[in-house]
Formats: C-alpha cells, sequence, structure tokens
C-alpha cells in the first residue's frame, strides 16, 4: 500500500438549491429506513405547520404484512415530540408501539374492524396517551398508492382550553417515530412510501380537506460502480472512476474511499453532479498485483427536487421527499503494474 502515491484527486462537489415545492403550504416530511427484519417511520413538521387531522401512510406494493401477533402484544417503539401551546414549550414523547383488538375504533377518523390495529402508546409530561393506527389493504384507487395503509387522527391543538376533544396540553405534532419489528416482510428493489397528510383548518378545529398534502420517502439500496483506465504505462499512472446511484437516480456530492487490499486508504473522492467520481494514483515501487475496491456512505438526504416531480393525486402537491440512506462497495478489482 506504501507504494501507491496519489497524483491528483478529481473531486467535484455538486451543490444545488432544493427548493421544496409546495413549500408555503407545509414543511411535512416522511422518512422510512428498513432492515430484514425492522422497519421504521418518521412523520415530521414544523411547528409553524397546523395540526394534522389525518395522517394517511401508503405501504408500498411489495410488502406483505404479518398479523399473527395477539392484542397487548409489543411489537416495537415509538419516539417523538410535541409543542405543547399551553405551556408554550416542546415536550418529548417515547413509549411502546402495541398490538390493539381490530375493532379498536378512533372516531371519527376510523370504525370498524381492521386487518390490524396497533396502539402508539405513549409517555408525556407524566400522561399516558394511546395513539391508534388502522392497518389496512387498499382497494379502488387507494391501490395506486399502495398495497396497504396505516391510518392515525389527531385532535385539534389550536381551539380554546376546554373545546371538547382537544388534544392534552393543546399538543401540536412536532415528530413522530415508531419502530415495528418482524412485522412487514420487505422486498428487494427500491420502494416509495407516500403519506396524504390532512391539516385542520386553523383554530376551527375542522379538517381542511383543500389543505392536503403529500409526502414521499424512496427507500432502498444503493450502488457504485468502479472502472479503470491506465493513462500511461510507462509512468505507471491510473485512473479509476465511476457513479453512485439509488433508485436509477444520481447521488450527488457523496464521498467515495478508495480500499487498497481491502484496507481503507486516504484516497477519497467526491461525486459530482451527475453521480460521478474519478481519483488519479501512480505507482511507484515494485510491480505487483493491488485490489481496488470503491466504498460510500451516503446519509439520509432530501431529493424533493426529483422525488416530488409528479405528485400522485392531482392537485393535491407533494411537498418533500426524502431518501433514505445506504452504504454500497463495488466488487474487488485487480490490477498489475
Amino acid at each position: 500500500m506504501k507504494t501507491i502515491s496519489k497524483l491528483a484527486v478529481v473531486a467535484i462537489t455538486a451543490t444545488a438549491a432544493l427548493a421544496l415545492a409546495g413549500n408555503a403550504l407545509a414543511v411535512q416530511k416522511l422518512s422510512v429506513s428498513q432492515t430484514a427484519t425492522s422497519l421504521t417511520i418518521k412523520i415530521s413538521q414544523a411547528q409553524t405547520d397546523a395540526q394534522p387531522a389525518r395522517i394517511s401512510i401508503y405501504v408500498p406494493t411489495g410488502y406483505s404484512l404479518n398479523t399473527s401477533q395477539g392484542p397487548g402484544t409489543v411489537i416495537g417503539t415509538t419516539s417523538g415530540s410535541v409543542f405543547a401551546r399551553d405551556a408554550n414549550i416542546p415536550l418529548p414523547l417515547s413509549g411502546d408501539v402495541v398490538v390493539a383488538p381490530p375493532n379498536t375504533d378512533a372516531a371519527p377518523c376510523f370504525t370498524g374492524t381492521h386487518t390490524a390495529v396497533w396502539l402508539l402508546r405513549l409517555q408525556v409530561a407524566g400522561q399516558q396517551i394511546q395513539l391508534p393506527i388502522a392497518v389496512d389493504q387498499t382497494s379502488g384507487t387507494a391501490g395506486a398508492l399502495g398495497s396497504y395503509q396505516l391510518v392515525t387522527c389527531l385532535s385539534p391543538s389550536d381551539v380554546p382550553q376546554g373545546t371538547p376533544g382537544r388534544s392534552p396540553n393543546g399538543a401540536q405534532l412536532l415528530e413522530a417515530v415508531f419502530t415495528v419489528n418482524n412485522i412487514f416482510t420487505v422486498p428487494a428493489g427500491t420502494s416509495i412510501w407516500k403519506t396524504l397528510t390532512t391539516p385542520y383548518t386553523p383554530a376551527t378545529g375542522v379538517p381542511n380537506a383543500a389543505g392536503t398534502v403529500e409526502t414521499r420517502s424512496i427507500v432502498g439500496t444503493g450502488a457504485i460502480s468502479i472502472g479503470k483506465k491506465i493513462t500511461s504505462l510507462k509512468k505507471r499512472m491510473l485512473r479509476l472512476s465511476g457513479k453512485v446511484s439509488q433508485a436509477g437516480a444520481a447521488v450527488a456530492g457523496s464521498q467515495v474511499t478508495l480500499l487498497l487490499n481491502g484496507k481503507a486508504s486516504k484516497f477519497k473522492a467526491r461525486t459530482n453532479a451527475v453521480g460521478n467520481y474519478t481519483i488519479n494514483l501512480r505507482k511507484t515501487g515494485k510491480k505487483s498485483t493491488t485490489t481496488f475496491q470503491a466504498r460510500v456512505t451516503v446519509a439520509e438526504r432530501d431529493v424533493t427536487s426529483t422525488g416530488c416531480a409528479s405528485p400522485s393525486v392531482p392537485p393535491v402537491p407533494c411537498v418533500s421527499a426524502t431518501a433514505s440512506g445506504f452504504t454500497a462497495l463495488t466488487a474487488k478489482l485487480k490490477i498489475r503494474l
């Protein structure tokens, strides 16, 4: 490894203004991450956004659902935060996700018997709040959004104290995260989760259907490629290049690290606006075979400009889209120089 010295690293960092389509209406976001056995959903919004009256999360086609757990079974954990209007402070939430009887109601949001009902059993400011989520297969036109939908409803937060049905402490949602274990079988490839959120009309406690917005989360593995070109055999100069992508789209601004004989090296590059990277090297010392690999770790990122290009339910605007993080490693490339 000591016989390899860097000539140049071409690192072009893409910078782009991430203008959120419809951001004047809302800044809600949906984030989904998953492993083979667990799935985490995160809903967030700004304090300036109206309290959601109804949140419908659509599970993409390809996921299968395990409903064998009986009522009372703990299937995961939940956390988040609310803004308590009565105390004018944010408050943290935490608790468990528990299976409830399938006929549990959250009138007037949903009634009847469901495929499953989960309770977010939350502790906040010394109080326990149970927020039900109805899980059902989609039907009709909703089938185009996903195979299942997870529906929950919140109480209004900005109506006067004492109003029947007002949320405790005037609590307004800021962030809600819940993880369920061994519930979903995750399909291969990339999936797009979608959420439709209907807010309350301010200070009325009446849902505002015209204010409904869509948010999205792109979930799936990313990819990185590597190729070689010997630019000067006499000078033993080598160019390694490739591309980082997810769901077929380029990932700009990601740092690529070169591995030499399986070990991380100091040689790095950033992908450009179209996801490409280039690393130029010069080999010195005795002629030998070296194994090269490229590795990239990408954090969750905002992809609203591309991810929201085509709203699912016009004229409902798509206001934000995220893409899940991933780590990718190329196959080994053996070069003798």
